[in-house]
């Protein structure tokens, strides 16, 4: 898988996780409405005069647990007229106008609720009632207290009012009440709701963004891609034109450059870096596009001066090189890949690490398909040759950790050896 599309699968799960996180979030708020709607309170208030429902502080509310410490809620009773029926005979009865207010002062709307009020007298009557209804229970001595429409939604902040006409022995004194109701908050009202909105909107920006970058990455890839085919068809082509000039070691650039991409999967090197590890392992040998022919295919030893000759086209594939920047290291490929690790090669006489690492790989490549390719001085060496030469030049010829994995991969059959050829 290349880079990009890691990079865009990578994109596409951190958005798909952020908005499961994002959808959790807001079914974990509904949640939480429902439950609050589903889920019913109870307080026991205690009657107050309405001049006091302001200054007084709501310690006389006392919670069953299913609610904060806190009150919300004010219960207040005001009687706006009575009178005496029947003054001074044994069967006296007071009629009165009681006018109740149930305030809600939390952030929640109320629905659904009632009131369970404690009569304090015996045998009341209900003459009259307004804004719901009003049921006399005489064995239990409570009147049940049901809103209707006009009033069933109590919203924050607000107060519902509703009153009954009642004939009892005494004026009434309510000091006992149980109100029961929900609450309900619409979602928007929640600060997370608003939390999470501007989240959304910020996923929504992130999913647009990453898919005009996607598009644009895929664009720029396939264009790399058809830059990539060409650099390589290009290189290619050119490296057939330096293996034509050796009738002997055809295919050889192309080998090395497999060889090379092979060590550097194996140190772990980037996949550009591969890559182009590739190419430079088919230009390696462009310098010898400047050797003459006769002392490339001449078949017996060179002298001194054909070797020198010879030995030159490091620096003049070095000189073909100079202006190519598109690949790192490709320059250092050419120069520096007969160099030895003990500082006896050629051209510079570099030794050790301060031989460039892209060098140092293909030195090893170029030997390996050196001993195992005919050449017009000798024939191929049988693979425990190779494996010999390998071994006994680590540390001299070769960086030993590269001619290591080398010996490794023909043991292992990575690097496939049959009938003494490299296939």
């Amino acid at each position: 898988m290349s880079k990009w599309h890691k990079k865009r699968r990578i994109g596409i799960i951190i958005l798909i996780i952020s908005f499961v996180f994002l959808m959790a979030g807001l079914g974990g708020l509904g949640m939480k409405v429902r439950h609050d709607l589903n889920t019913p309170f109870q307080y026991h208030l205690q009657a107050r005069q309405p001049a006091d429902d302001d200054s007084k502080d709501s310690s006389a509310a006392v919670s069953d647990g299913s609610v904060g410490p806190e009150e919300d809620y004010i219960y207040s009773v005001d009687i706006s007229k009575h009178w005496v029926n029947d003054p001074g005979v044994p069967l006296q009865t007071y009629g009165a106008q009681y006018d109740n207010t149930v305030t809600n002062k939390s952030s929640y709307e109320i629905v659904d609720w009632s009131l369970v009020i404690a009569v304090p007298e015996r045998n009341i009557t209900i003459d009259s009632y307004w804004n719901g209804e009003w049921q006399y229970d005489k064995k239990s001595d409570v009147i049940f207290f049901t809103p209707d429409e006009r009033i069933e939604r109590i919203l924050a902040d607000s107060s519902a009012t509703f009153g009954a006409v009642m004939i009892s022995e005494e004026l009434m004194d309510f000091t006992d009440v149980v109100f029961t109701g929900c609450r309900y908050k619409p979602i928007t009202k929640y600060l997370l709701f608003w939390i999470i909105m501007v989240l959304v909107v910020a996923w929504a920006t992130s999913v647009i963004a990453f898919i005009i970058y996607s598009v644009r990455e895929e664009n720029y890839r396939r264009n790399e891609e058809r830059m990539d085919n060409v650099i390589s068809q290009t290189m290619s082509t050119f490296a057939n034109f330096i293996d034509t000039k050796d009738r002997y070691t055809k295919g050889h650039s192309a080998r090395v450059s497999y060889y090379s991409q092979k060590i550097a999967e194996k140190l772990g090197m980037s996949e550009e870096e591969i890559r182009d590890i590739g190419y430079i392992g088919l230009m390696h040998d462009c310098g010898k596009l400047a050797t003459p022919g006769e002392i490339l295919n001449k078949p017996g030893k060179l002298t001194i001066d054909e070797f020198k000759i010879m030995q030159s086209h490091t620096t003049n594939g070095g000189a073909i090189l100079k202006d190519f920047t598109a690949i790192d290291g490709i320059k250092d490929g050419v120069l520096y890949h007969h160099e030895r690790y003990d500082g006896c090669g050629y051209m510079k006489g570099l030794a050790g690490e301060d031989i460039p690492l892209v060098a140092r790989i293909i030195g090893v490549a170029d030997a390996m398909d050196a001993m195992n390719s005919d050449r017009c001085y000798r024939n191929h060496l049988s693979k425990e040759v190779i494996l010999s030469e390998l071994e006994k030049n680590k540390g001299t010829q070769f960086d030993p950790k590269i001619a290591q994995i080398m010996i490794d991969m023909i043991n292992s059959g990575e690097v496939f050896i049959e009938n003494d050829q490299v296939r």
